[in-house]
């Protein structure tokens, strides 16, 4: 008698589990489409927001994921290490340190250090992304600003969180 009864109470979860996953699944999707449909409307009365900048994300990829390169890609190994050079001068100003994405997942600026000698004893600064211009020179990206070196230098020094 005790076999059959943990046999009845197995049949009976193993046919629970399947409607309680499919429910809350249905649920998520629900939950998720509603929270959706708030923000177009919200971005879609700023002109920015996800759907302006990452609504493009699913070109070109098939469940989510590229078998090649998207068209206009940037990625961080071409950014990250790069010197920026002044626009008018062509000098050096800076060199790009890292990445500042915003809670979207888009760029919003750049540490850049400025200043020093050898790499050492320059100041770090965050530089907004709609300060650089970048073109292809020889298969590489360049980066320009029009901002000066002096500026930068006087610039607040960023700290971090």
């Amino acid at each position: 008698m005790n076999t059959m009864k943990k046999f009845t109470t197995f049949t009976a979860c193993a046919a629970i589990v399947p409607v309680l996953t499919l429910g809350s699944a249905a649920f998520a999707q629900t939950q998720t489409g509603t929270g959706m449909q708030g923000k177009e409307q919200s971005t879609s009365t700023t002109g920015q927001g996800t759907m302006g900048q990452r609504g493009s994300t699913h070109n070109g990829s098939e469940n989510g994921f590229f078998s090649n390169s998207p068209v206009g890609a940037l990625y961080a190994d071409d950014i990250i290490g790069k010197t920026i050079k002044h626009r008018a001068s062509d000098e050096d100003v800076g060199s790009i340190d890292d990445l500042v994405i915003g809670d979207d997942g888009s760029i919003i600026g750049v540490l850049v250090t400025t200043g020093g000698f050898l790499g050492m004893g320059g100041q770090e600064v965050n530089l907004s992304w709609d300060e650089l211009h970048h073109t292809m020179e020889d298969g590489e990206y360049e980066f320009y600003t029009d901002i000066t070196e002096d500026a930068l230098r006087n610039a607040p020094k960023y700290g971090r969180k």
